[in-house]
């Protein structure tokens, strides 16, 4: 199982778009992703292979190109992200003794977000009991989750 954070998030810029899709929508670019691969039509893998951050394979049957994202095609992306001011976060989540790493763009709404996965196995939980056991910190980048 993979421990790479993901985000839900679409990117204005169509190659960033691409490599952010290809690694799987990493929180960081810049760490081991769970996956590291886009499928390209010939026409989309000629323009893939014009550019430093991608390294195209032959085509497979039926015309299709494998393509994996360089680390230089990480790094832009990583740079992209930080410009664009991506808002998405690590947090740690510590409520009754577990410590659940949770991404988002607050404080507050990773707590929500993790009180409604709990909601779903202790359904007699209130938000209002859940928010005074509960706590949240952030994680900085480069740092592994617990």
């Amino acid at each position: 199982m993979s421990t790479t954070l993901r985000v839900n998030r679409c990117l204005a810029d169509e190659a960033m778009e691409a490599i952010d899709h290809a690694l799987g929508r990493p929180l960081d670019p810049l760490v081991e992703t769970h996956r590291n691969y886009f499928a390209a039509p010939p026409v989309l893998a000629a323009q893939f292979a014009a550019t430093p951050h991608w390294d195209v394979g032959s085509p497979m049957p039926g015309g299709i190109v494998s393509c994996r994202v360089t680390e230089e095609g990480r790094r832009a992306l990583a740079a992209y992200l930080l410009q664009a001011g991506d808002p998405h976060r690590a947090f740690e989540v510590l409520y009754d003794s577990h410590t659940t790493t949770v991404v988002a763009t607050t404080p507050g709404r990773a707590k929500y977000s993790y009180f409604l996965d709990l909601r779903d196995s202790f359904s007699e939980l209130t938000f209002a009991e859940f928010c005074r056991k509960v706590s949240v910190r952030s994680i900085p980048l480069g740092r592994k989750p617990a």
